[in-house]
């Protein structure tokens, strides 16, 4: 038998090596799927797992450099920002989502990275954009860098927007900064500020050229004491104020027809007027003394406490209120003005006050149509004044479906808890079919979202559920 030559031996051994793949590929029925199949399960990957599908097999070898995928670098610093240009250069699929989280300290021009980033051609088509510019730990922080240039390409294909730490579409005084001109998103859906600095005349041009926007989440915004929106197409809104000089101190929703939910964070020490939303069904958060807000031309609120009642709003049904007294009172005044509320939640950081409720509201009880439908407390502490709190809905609420009792971390047995059943009277419950849950609250998951711009995103701008609370902590 002769002796092979070198090119026979590499033959041979590719053979082999095909050999082995077609055996592996026999056993791993995901890769005999389609390319363009396999391209949508990369794309679902995080950034660097769908880097790692490289080094599955040869079949996936080449996938990752043509499929649609989504790029989320939590750090553009260092090595991140070489990674960043590494695969914006390599990458010849389609990228339907880049993210930066934060441009660190070490870039004197954050700005100008991440619009050398926007300029590349593997971005054409983009849909989802989120950079955060800032250096965080400076003192004094520098002044904000400007909306990159670059960012104005993408007006006909975004859908998604998050834009932080830049000095948004500056008015028109300011020739230099404004060069790029104002900034038109027809089809963008989804749009988040995180500590912009922008004017209300700015923001009012920014929505004018949003046609079909559908939320907005404005988290610890500058630039002018007041902002005013007017939009056809808006459905849900959040706002956080931060505390700063120049903070968004009043925000006044002129017309949103389309409004369904307004969602405050705590810090909002600001006035709210909200003069037109007739479709307004969810709102929250009322914290114990902020926001003030305005409803219509008479009703008012400071906190979770209504100053003046002149006009009631019949298309909210859901209603948060954390950090409140538990006084039956105020709960009362809020179904008055609010007659078709079908799930409220309350989380109370107090012992409660007296709650002498059957003589001061027993001829309201005969008049009061409640259609409280859920109702879940948090922080109950069993003491006098939250039974006699509880009592009132137990023995009230005739369509009531669930009530659930959330307990802070204690030593609490069944035996508590059959004495709380006893004294909340739920033998005599006005809704037969009501069901009854004491359950402990999670703190390490309040703790961990405090402040946690994924939560607070997901609550203003998921709309596949018409309650943002029922799933995430309040």
């Amino acid at each position: 038998m002769g002796v092979l030559t070198r090119a026979a031996k590499k033959r041979r051994l590719r053979e082999e090596e095909e050999g082995e793949e077609e055996e592996r590929l026999d056993e791993d029925h995901i890769s005999r799927l389609p390319n363009d199949v396999l391209g949508e399960i990369i794309s679902l990957l995080p950034t660097k797992e769908g880097g790692r599908t490289q080094v599955l097999s040869s079949r996936w070898r080449h996938l990752w450099r043509i499929a649609p995928v989504n790029l989320d670098f939590h750090g553009g610093g260092g090595g991140g920002g070489a990674a960043i240009s590494g695969v914006l250069s390599s990458h010849h699929g389609p990228i339907r989502r880049f993210a930066v989280h934060t441009i660190y300290g070490e870039h004197k021009d954050p700005a100008a990275v991440v619009d050398g980033w926007l300029r590349s051609p593997a971005l054409d088509n983009l849909q989802e954009l989120e950079f955060r510019l800032g250096i965080w730990h400076w003192d004094p922080p520098p002044p904000p860098s400007p909306l990159p240039a670059s960012a104005r390409r993408f007006s006909s294909t975004l859908r998604v927007a998050c834009f932080g730490g830049c000095c948004l579409f500056p008015d028109e005084g300011d020739r230099d900064a404004a060069a790029g001109g104002e900034l038109h998103l027809p089809v963008l859906k989804q749009l988040t500020l995180v500590h912009a600095t922008v004017s209300e005349r700015s923001l009012q041009a920014l929505l004018a050229g949003c046609l079909v926007l559908d939320s907005l989440l404005l988290l610890d915004s500058n630039g002018g004491p007041r902002v005013q929106i007017v939009s056809p197409s808006l459905r849900s809104i959040g706002v956080r104020s931060n505390w700063s000089e120049d903070r968004l101190r009043q925000l006044v929703i002129e017309d949103a027809p389309c409004l369904e939910r307004f969602v405050f964070f705590r810090g909002n020490e600001m006035d709210i007027s909200v003069i037109s939303a007739p479709r307004l069904d969810v709102l929250g958060l009322l914290s114990d003394k902020f926001p003030r807000i305005s409803l219509g031309t008479g009703t008012c609120f400071q906190g979770s406490s209504i100053v003046s009642l002149t006009t009631v709003l019949c298309s909210v049904k859901v209603l948060a209120i954390p950090r409140v007294e538990l006084y039956l009172g105020v709960a009362i005044n809020l179904m008055k003005c609010f007659p078709n509320l079908e799930k409220l939640y309350i989380k109370t950081g107090y012992s409660g006050k007296k709650n002498v409720w059957y003589r001061k509201y027993q001829d309201l009880i005969r008049t009061l149509d409640m259609r409280l439908k859920k109702i879940v407390l948090t922080a109950y502490r069993g003491n006098k004044s939250h039974i006699k709190f509880v009592k009132f809905f137990v023995l009230n609420a005739r369509v009531l479906e669930s009530m659930t009792i959330e307990l802070e971390d204690g030593d609490i047995d069944s035996a508590w808890i059959e004495t709380q059943y006893r004294m909340l009277q739920i033998e005599e419950r006005a809704s037969r079919g009501v069901q009854f849950d004491f359950v402990y609250r999670n703190r390490l998951i309040e703790i961990e979202s405090r402040s946690n711009l994924r939560d607070e995103r997901e609550k203003v701008h998921d709309l596949s559920t018409t309650d943002p609370f029922e799933r995430f902590p309040y």
